[in-house]
């Protein structure tokens, strides 16, 4: 399994694929204060950015890959940080 939580965060790990959406909104809608720790994920399917950008949590440590990092995140980072709006 690539998506573990804990007492901190929700973390992704690894080849995130589209099977581990279910346990992405399971995790956090069930930890809605958790943080979501990306720095681990090397490839996040579209599913679960979407599912991202439906709860729009606080992200924290983006994730290696610098084409997720910079082609992707960004716009989910925006999309995440206008929840308070």
């Amino acid at each position: 399994m690539t998506i573990s939580v804990d007492d901190k965060a929700i973390r992704l790990e690894g080849q995130c694929g589209v099977e581990e959406v279910e346990t992405l909104v399971d995790y956090m809608d069930r930890h809605p204060d958790l943080h979501i720790d990306l720095s681990a994920a090397t490839t996040i399917h579209t599913s679960l950015l979407q599912a991202l950008m439906v709860f729009r949590p606080t992200l924290m440590s983006p994730p290696v890959s610098s084409l997720i990092s910079d082609s992707v995140l960004r716009e989910i980072y925006a999309c995440c940080r206008q929840s308070g709006q």
